[in-house]
């Protein structure tokens, strides 16, 4: 039976990354930008990405999307993607240079956004069955969360991890997994699906 939770040396691009969060912490503060009427609801990542690039080439402004979760798109749990396939968003690049940088660094990236979930909200019971068919993983590192009376959480098959500042999680998300944060405050990480075997320590 394979694994919910996987040793972030497993994979050392990843922990050189998750290292450095202080930094991309700091842009994440100064990250001024809009909920835009863009939602995630059904949609692939590829669509979302689609649906984004025509909004901005017609002018639109960056921002937030809605998640998945509620009709007319989920307020509650917003993203704001960061880079798609490796290529970075442009208005992305230029609002965290930093932090795109660093991701930059990576590589074998599918996805990578900020994901931010408001306090007192959870994230129902879900699977990616895609994820284990394309070979990806996916990682929580922790940006910014409450500092007194942390309740937020993700739970891959029954095991839990709790969403500290600094502290990052790879996990499969092909498996049964739920977020909560009950919290006061709200919990934004940095969200990775990632090339399994192009990030692993060799054998």
């Amino acid at each position: 039976m394979d694994p919910a939770f996987y040793p972030l040396d497993t994979f050392p691009a990843l922990a050189a990354l998750a290292g450095r969060w202080t930094v991309m912490r700091q842009e994440l503060l100064a990250l001024h930008a809009p909920l835009l009427d863009i939602d995630r609801t059904d949609k692939p990542h590829q669509a979302v990405h689609d649906e984004v690039s025509a909004h901005l080439r017609q002018g639109g402004v960056y921002g937030w999307l809605k998640g998945w979760g509620e009709s007319g798109g989920n307020r509650d749990w917003v993203q704001y993607p960061l880079l798609f396939r490796d290529e970075p968003i442009a208005p992305a690049l230029a609002a965290l240079p930093q932090t795109l940088a660093m991701l930059g660094e990576v590589g074998g990236l599918k996805v990578a956004a900020l994901a931010r979930l408001a306090p007192q909200a959870f994230l129902p019971r879900h699977r990616h069955p895609e994820i284990r068919a394309e070979g990806l993983l996916q990682m929580h590192l922790t940006l910014d969360a409450a500092h007194e009376r942390n309740d937020a959480y993700l739970n891959v098959a029954g095991e839990f991890h709790r969403h500290r500042c600094g502290a990052a999680a790879v996990f499969d998300g092909s498996l049964d997994h739920f977020v909560v944060n009950a919290s006061e405050a709200p919990r934004t990480l940095l969200y990775l699906e990632f090339d399994r075997a192009r990030l692993a320590r060799p054998a």
